[in-house]
């Protein structure tokens, strides 16, 4: 049986039951995985590719690997935040992270997929915008060079963001008013992580991208 790992943050990662109904979109990826593929999702909430190394994260990842194994790599909506265990430089220390984990990889025989961060739901004068700097095209850039495969999301989920509109995004956000959900009686405000049906959205336009590109682990 072969592996899809998932290494990533919030939006991707498992969520406990306290927390719910907030669901990454890697709880929801499991049916679309081809015949022979078993899923291990490793990300969690706000990491970034600085903390995964030395949290011991990807070596978690890296020793259960094996050959012909997969591994995602989404990473992005923590790399801006001030804390230095967290804060890494497009052009620098996020790109090093970034070839670092994909030359570590490629030595066991393990494939690389890098995939941008989703889009946050922020709205200017009703247009989603950009709040993820440079790191999507910084990610590009290094799958070109190191010949992976990439995925684009930052820009496909803030176009669709548009498409729908600002008052109807809110429905895959945790973004909701009291007396919804018995852990939040007050409600909350929450334009970057998901409700289920923001997860599974999500999940969805990934299969349907790594379709495209003919990877084996999905359907």
């Amino acid at each position: 049986m072969s592996k899809l790992f998932l290494l990533g943050d919030s939006t991707c990662a498992i969520k406990e039951e306290r927390y719910r109904p907030e669901t990454g979109w890697g709880e929801c990826f499991s049916q679309y995985l081809a015949n022979g593929f078993e899923l291990c999702n490793m990300a969690q909430n706000g990491r970034s590719t600085e903390m995964i190394i030395h949290e011991g994260i990807f070596f978690d990842c890296y020793y259960r690997s094996q050959a012909g194994d997969w591994v995602i790599i989404q990473f992005g909506h923590n790399e801006t935040k001030p804390e230095l265990h967290r804060h890494t430089f497009s052009q620098t220390t996020y790109k090093l992270n970034l070839r670092w984990f994909i030359r570590n990889l490629r030595k066991k025989g393990v494939n690389v997929v890098l995939i941008s961060s989703i889009a946050r739901r922020r709205f200017e004068n009703g247009v989603c915008v950009n709040t993820h700097e440079d790191y999507p095209e910084a990610m590009k850039q290094v799958a070109e060079e190191e010949g992976v495969s990439f995925i684009e999301m930052s820009e496909r989920t803030r176009k669709y963001l548009n498409e729908v509109g600002e008052q109807e995004s809110i429905k895959y956000f945790m973004n909701f008013g009291p007396g919804i959900y018995p852990n939040y009686p007050n409600g909350k405000e929450d334009n970057t992580h998901l409700r289920p049906e923001g997860a599974a959205l999500i999940a969805n336009m990934i299969y349907n991208e790594c379709k495209k590109l003919n990877l084996e682990f999905v359907k």
